[in-house]
């Protein structure tokens, strides 16, 4: 079936990076690159990437926390300035990506192929359809609404004119037009795209082996945290991507911090249980694969004691999370609990770390003994 260009977007997407190659190509040519423009470049790029991941994404399109106006304002202002869209039709289409991951319905399907994930699906008019469903939580967003609106008029000025403004107080409003506003639109593009095509390409499927969404730390440090994106598409509402503490993902950094100074809050996080659960259940399934060539007093033997570690770890896990949620109400509850009583679930929650600790070692260690034939791909993470 023929399909019909969508000519505006089109013709921006290949005329920019054609622009700011040669543009770019002759201007460093005759004048170099000077210190400040490839500051302005990179501070400009940071902002308007993350108003992206964590304002488009994890705040409107997810609602993983709150935000406070203020924050929510300059989300909607720095992330036109990317020049993807309003945030009412980009949350729109990424929800018709996650409620069809895969399939017909998902916008940026990788199964049609990773040019097309990328940037392919921008370029026809067929995705244009679903924003007439716009979610009612973000049309009665009275910001959301007033940049849809306004979008042309609010992402042409964040996008060229406030890199020229900047550019005419410092002496250089060409070369700031240039590195801030042009080649940084083309970058910041590409680096969104890869959470459409990369992300569903390059990694592991810890979470959910159905999903094409992979766990990679190359495509994180890529997407500014949007890598680990096989977690995300298994829990979507948390606000984090990298869900361990050394897991690259600055845009989880930047709401935590957020919530630190007051300016977010409610954040939304999954229960570790849910998490380690859909591990172990991956692997499982990964599992049953490799077993179906097997014999059958083989397969029961492996999946029996497979079985019996799992029990201890979703115990351990069970009891383990118990206590963490018990020991965050004692502590905020400080002065009604004796510090008696806060010492002995500070050691019981040691014990329970330890435990869980335990089961899960020999969860990976059973993993990792079976036959190669048998054995499930690596645990990420």
């Amino acid at each position: 079936m023929m399909k019909r260009i969508n000519w505006v977007t089109a013709v921006f997407l290949i005329s920019t990076p054609v622009a700011a190659s040669v543009w770019g190509g002759l201007r460093v040519y005759e004048h170099g690159v000077t210190l400040a423009q490839l500051a302005f470049f990179f501070v400009y790029l940071v902002v308007t990437a993350m108003s992206i991941t964590a304002g488009y994404h994890r705040l409107f399109a997810h609602r993983a926390y709150e935000a406070r106006p203020l924050v929510r304002a300059a989300y909607l202002l720095f992330g036109a300035a990317a020049f993807q869209d309003s945030a009412l039709a980009w949350a729109t289409d990424h929800r018709a990506h996650h409620q069809n991951i895969d399939r017909d319905g998902d916008p940026y399907n990788v199964r049609r192929g990773f040019l097309w994930a990328h940037i392919g699906w921008l370029l026809v008019t067929d995705h244009i359809r679903d924003r007439r469903a716009a979610p009612p939580d973000l049309e009665a967003d009275w910001m959301v609404a007033a940049q849809d609106r306004y979008y042309t008029i609010v992402a042409a000025g964040m996008c060229f004119g406030f890199p020229l403004l900047v550019g005419l107080a410092v002496g250089d409003p060409w070369g700031f037009l240039l590195w801030g506003g042009l080649v940084r639109v083309v970058v910041g593009h590409h680096i969104t795209f890869l959470v459409n095509s990369l992300a569903h390409t390059l990694g592991r499927r810890p979470y959910e082996p159905a999903f094409s969404a992979r766990d990679s730390v190359v495509t994180a440090v890529l997407t500014f945290g949007e890598g680990y994106h096989n977690f995300h598409h298994r829990f979507a509402s948390d606000y984090r991507n990298g869900v361990r503490r050394y897991h690259w993902d600055p845009t989880k950094w930047l709401i935590r911090s957020l919530e630190k100074l007051g300016l977010a809050s409610n954040l939304r996080r999954v229960p570790r249980e849910r998490i380690i659960l859909a591990r172990m259940r991956s692997d499982e399934l990964r599992l049953r694969e490799r077993l179906r060539d097997c014999s059958q007093e083989a397969a029961e033997s492996v999946q029996a004691r497979l079985a019996e570690i799992s029990a201890v770890v979703e115990n351990a896990v069970s009891r383990l999370g118990a206590l963490e949620r018990e020991f965050a109400r004692a502590r905020a509850n400080a002065a009604d609990v004796s510090k008696e009583r806060l010492l002995h679930l500070r050691a019981d929650l040691r014990s329970a770390r330890k435990e869980f600790r335990e089961a899960w070692r020999s969860w990976t260690h059973e993993l990792a003994r079976l036959p190669k034939s048998l054995s499930p791909a690596p645990v990420a993470g």
